[in-house]
């Protein structure tokens, strides 16, 4: 019956104009009770996760890193430009960085007018620029500003994961979740048409900075299926609550304790929370839970107290624009109308 009611939401979500396709997963009591796919994509459909790239990756690579002694929530992460940064401070977005920077017209400017959007990410003067770039932004960084949502912080915690552990962050992602992506263009959910690169995109990362980067960084880049990531969090959740799990649970739950909040921001290690005017997970969604967004139209909470994980992804942005708002519509809805099925 909770398959039934899943495909029913999404196709609301089609109808209003949300997106064009969506999964949803649902999970309860440490164990997952319901899926459903609905659109023109594969029965089983990879998609580009935005940013559930970073608690998924950054926010799990630190877990893992302190419950294995490797790491320490009092460290500081080397940046670029500037002093160092607290981690926490990043993981919780307020170390005064700017949310966003057009990083591949930070890198046209470098090279000049000749080589303007005639470069590929794996340029050595191209990547020489995004250093560049990312040292400015540290430089500019005003840590006394409160909590502002940043990608910018996350490309730097990526970048301070691989210099720490050796290796990209794919590879590292691949030590806690299955995330080989098939070569089957088919299999990917579509994202639209990128205007700077001239083409439609399927299985290529959809954020800008990301593709400029390598096709991933600390910030977007992953793709996965919607168990996938239904599966990542359960495991997380069930640590969390003493359940056997792959990591340990005391340090999942001093990543998402309530504590790090800041006065009037939603913020915690990796994870936001319920605002109180309204969240996206819904009116029935606990206070003590956590949750991400992602901007191409995904979604993850963790409602602790209800024992429930909601997984839902889509890939709204092929839509444009107008889907923005009705997403941010449809998302609540969603969520309550699961929970009450539940």
């Amino acid at each position: 019956m909770i398959s039934a009611t899943l495909r029913d939401l999404l196709a609301e979500g089609v109808d209003v104009g949300a997106f064009p396709a969506g999964a949803a997963w649902v999970a309860q009591g440490g164990r997952p009770v319901a899926s459903a796919v609905l659109g023109p994509v594969h029965p089983d459909p990879w998609w580009d996760l935005a940013s559930l790239t970073k608690p998924l990756v950054v926010g799990t690579l630190f877990m893992r890193s302190v419950a294995a002694g490797e790491a320490s929530l009092d460290d500081v992460v080397e940046a670029p430009g500037g002093r160092p940064l607290p981690l926490v401070d990043l993981l919780a977005h307020r170390a005064g960085l700017r949310a966003w920077a057009d990083l591949p017209a930070a890198v046209d400017a470098w090279l000049g007018p000749a080589r303007a959007g005639r470069w590929s990410p794996r340029d050595r003067a191209a990547r020489a620029a995004l250093d560049d770039a990312l040292a400015v932004e540290r430089a500019t960084a005003d840590p006394g500003r409160g909590t502002r949502y940043s990608d910018l912080g996350y490309i730097l915690l990526g970048r301070a994961l691989e210099r720490r552990l050796g290796r990209p962050l794919r590879e590292l992602a691949a030590g806690f979740m299955a995330l080989d992506p098939p070569r089957d263009p088919a299999r990917f959910a579509p994202t639209g048409r990128c205007s700077r690169r001239r083409r439609t995109l399927r299985g290529e990362v959809h954020d800008a900075n990301a593709w400029a980067l390598g096709g991933a960084a600390g910030h977007a880049g992953v793709f996965a299926t919607a168990e996938a990531v239904g599966r990542w969090a359960l495991d997380l959740a069930n640590a969390a609550r003493g359940r056997p799990a792959t990591i340990d649970g005391g340090v999942v739950r001093a990543f998402w304790d309530p504590a790090w909040r800041a006065p009037d921001a939603t913020w915690v290690l990796g994870w936001d929370t319920p605002s109180p005017g309204g969240s996206t997970g819904g009116a029935m969604i606990s206070p003590n839970s956590v949750g991400h967004l992602g901007f191409t139209g995904t979604s993850v909470w963790v409602d602790r107290d209800a024992d429930i994980v909601t997984v839902l992804l889509t890939n709204r942005v092929t839509l444009g624009p107008p889907s923005g708002p009705r997403m941010r519509d449809f998302r609540p809805r969603f969520h309550d109308a699961v929970r009450a099925a539940l």
